[in-house]
């Protein structure tokens, strides 16, 4: 990882779960996830920060998948609307 990846990571990784912001619950601390469908290539600038719970707990987005999307109103109802969410925190 270079200096500007391990930098944007850092960033990410200090906004909290961008999941639980939304539900109200700030800092939320999580695990950083590498938003790429499919088997994609993923990449240190595409990432969002998720709970334990958020990520892969049993409603998280490993486990559920477009339901998690769904429920959540993720934008687009798509992985990639959680680099929207993460945009629009890392903005403010």
């Amino acid at each position: 990882m270079n200096v500007a990846e391990q930098l944007h990571v850092d960033r990410v990784a200090r906004l909290g779960c961008c999941v639980c912001w939304r539900l109200l619950y700030r800092n939320v601390p999580g695990e950083i996830h590498h938003v790429a469908e499919g088997s994609g290539v993923r990449s240190n600038f595409s990432i969002a920060n998720l709970c334990p719970e958020h990520h892969t707990g049993p409603t998280g987005f490993h486990k559920r998948g477009r339901a998690f999307l769904k429920q959540f109103r993720v934008p687009g109802e798509s992985e990639y609307g959680l680099l929207v969410w993460t945009n629009e925190d890392l903005a403010q």
